[in-house]
């Protein structure tokens, strides 16, 4: 099949190209700068230029496209790109072309928690777009996950640097907000089972790996990957607001965002065996497979925690 992927120069996308051309898929990857062709994750891929904002541009990008997997879409709201904008009408954009265009398989991902609730926007916004692939029309998959990781994330890095450079770590909260961390190569075998999978079209399923895990058992995982003893200081949210709040307009790219805060009210948690029960293999735990994290310098901890995330820690 060929295949088109958006946000395929991202954590995940990256890894879902891989996963989808390891099992003889032609991969087409959309982006805001495109037309030429490139590697990504060391897989030779054509490159078409789309934007979510801009509904026309997908017509072209959709020609002779067998599936689509969508990716794009933002945790932080910067320069235009707001969530209802990328996550929500974006997202809308992609589908309705894809149904113009008489595309077989549209696989969504979103996030475990997506809801249509006012006080969570980025999660609304994950909800909207959920809604507007299913009103699409186009046959659907939609993945929600739970927080993905793996070389190249945002969380884990961002708490690793944190973990590296002080000896106590703030933690919003009382540190008992839960996850359930899938890495992301594991992720990328579902996103290529739902594109082959017709049995699957129409439903929503959710993943994550096979731990629920605090905020603080994370971090204690992520000391101890680093052989570190550390200490860990519990903020109260409205304390961390103000601060928070001024570091979103003040750096580049803050450790945390108010929409992170706030969503730790959340639990971000699926069944133990949801992966396992949709796609037939158990997911590799947090801990183990942290490795990367521990080429993080102190210089690397500084600037993360100033908003500076090193490129050759996070280079998307």
């Amino acid at each position: 099949m060929r295949v088109l992927v958006t946000g395929a120069t991202g954590f995940v996308g990256r890894h879902v190209v891989k996963a989808l051309a390891e099992r003889g898929h032609v991969v087409r990857a959309a982006g805001r700068v495109g037309g030429r062709e490139e590697t990504i994750g060391g897989v030779r891929v054509e490159m078409v230029k789309a934007d979510v904002q801009d509904a026309p541009s997908w017509k072209p990008a959709m020609e002779g496209v067998d599936a689509v997997v969508h990716l794009v879409a933002i945790i932080r709201q910067r320069k235009g790109r707001t969530f209802e904008g990328v996550n929500y009408q974006g997202t809308a954009n992609v589908a309705a072309a894809a149904k113009e265009a008489g595309v077989r398989a549209f696989v969504h991902m979103s996030v475990v928690g997506a809801q249509d609730n006012t006080q969570y926007p980025y999660v609304r916004s994950k909800w909207q777009g959920e809604q507007a692939v299913a009103k699409s029309g186009v046959p659907f998959v939609i993945l929600r996950s739970s927080l993905m990781f793996g070389p190249g994330d945002e969380f884990i890095n961002t708490l690793a640097g944190l973990v590296k450079g002080f000896p106590v770590v703030p933690v919003p909260g009382n540190g008992k907000a839960k996850f359930q961390p899938i890495h992301v190569e594991d992720t990328s075998h579902c996103v290529a089972d739902a594109v082959e999978r017709g049995d699957l079209l129409g439903k929503t399923v959710e993943i994550g790996g096979p731990q629920q895990l605090t905020y603080d058992q994370i971090v204690d995982i992520i000391a101890t990957t680093l052989v570190y003893e550390r200490w860990k200081l519990h903020v109260p949210v409205p304390i961390m607001r103000g601060p928070v709040w001024l570091m979103e307009r003040l750096l580049e790219t803050p450790p945390a965002t108010t929409q992170q805060l706030a969503m730790l009210a959340l639990d971000n948690i699926t069944r133990l065996d949801a992966t396992e029960t949709a796609f037939g293999f158990k997911p590799r735990p947090l801990q183990g497979n942290i490795d990367y994290v521990r080429r993080i310098t102190f210089g690397d901890a500084y600037r993360i925690a100033f908003g500076f995330m090193p490129k050759d820690i996070r280079d998307h």
